[in-house]
């Protein structure tokens, strides 16, 4: 495995548009490397947008959207779903649609998408 090569360094996490938004550091880069490296299985590996920023700002050559895919794809073998995907079934079992009960000309408090 890559990460291996990880230093902790934290080139990554400064980067990551993510991280610049929530602030937290499970949702940085960094953070994302740390749960894969301990092969934790986690909703937080669907935060991250793939934008590659961290893999053109590591200095060992990690390739971290690559790591985050296959922990996605880990997550899929398993049936692991995450919390918006078990609400966007409910709400299309429910009521027809991803969003729940809608009410004409008003947007849908939480949007959830693939």
């Amino acid at each position: 495995m890559k990460l291996e090569k990880c230093s902790n360094c934290g080139l990554c996490k400064s980067i990551c548009p993510v991280f610049k938004v929530l602030l937290e550091e499970t949702n940085s880069a960094r953070g994302r490397a740390n749960l894969i490296k301990k092969e934790v299985l986690d909703e937080v590996y669907y935060v991250c947008s793939l934008c590659g920023a961290c893999k053109i700002n590591c200095p060992a050559g990690i390739d971290l959207p690559e790591e985050i895919k296959k922990m996605r794809e880990k997550m899929v073998e398993i049936k692991a779903e995450t919390n918006a995907n078990k609400k966007m079934i409910k709400n299309i079992r429910e009521h027809g649609n991803p969003f729940g009960k809608v009410e004409e000309g008003k947007i849908p408090k939480d949007l959830y998408c693939c």
